[in-house]
């Protein structure tokens, strides 16, 4: 009886893992190709700001527009001030080690700032990125941010890290 427990716990064993292998890989790759299945841009990073302020992003960004989704966070810290917002991703494009990340502010104590989209570009260089944005309060709304589109990359990572990962549709014509 003993043995038949034993061997029906390993035949299970077996299953699952079975099961887990032909599931492919968690981390939205392709099944046995090592390509992404999704564009995405990860990662946090403090900006290097030799007044001492403090500047920092994270993203967590997957998906081709328009199925863009994820989250973004940005904090600003210096001499006798800090905000911060954060909000919901709404458009994703990757080229190259170049992200352009767009999104709706969910939460933020900047007024005016709530509801708006702002724009912002990482540049993935290994451990030199670089990080742009474009946004401002516009109570008025005369100066709305588009979809997919935000500034050169001019600002400079000092500490941490993001993971630009390319991906366009088969067939797109795009490599």
């Amino acid at each position: 009886m003993k043995r038949s427990r034993e061997l029906a716990a390993v035949g299970a064993a077996m299953v699952l893992a079975t099961t887990l292998v032909a599931a492919g890989p968690a981390s939205g790759e392709e099944a046995g190709k090592g390509k992404p299945a999704e564009p995405s841009l990860v990662g946090s990073a403090k900006m290097l700001r030799k007044d001492g302020q403090d500047v920092r992003f994270a993203f967590d960004a997957h998906g081709l527009f328009p199925e863009s989704k994820g989250t973004f966070r940005v904090s600003h810290a210096g001499d006798g001030f800090s905000a911060y917002f954060r909000g919901r991703v709404d458009c994703l494009v990757v080229g190259g080690p170049v992200a352009v990340v767009t999104g709706i502010v969910e939460d933020t104590d900047v007024p005016g700032l709530k509801d708006r989209r702002v724009g912002m570009t990482v540049y993935d260089n290994g451990r030199h990125d670089r990080v742009g944005y474009s946004w401002g309060p516009d109570p008025k709304s005369e100066h709305i941010v588009p979809p997919c589109l935000s500034s050169a990359p001019f600002e400079r990572v000092e500490t941490g890290d993001f993971k630009a990962v390319e991906w366009f549709p088969p067939g797109s014509g795009i490599s």
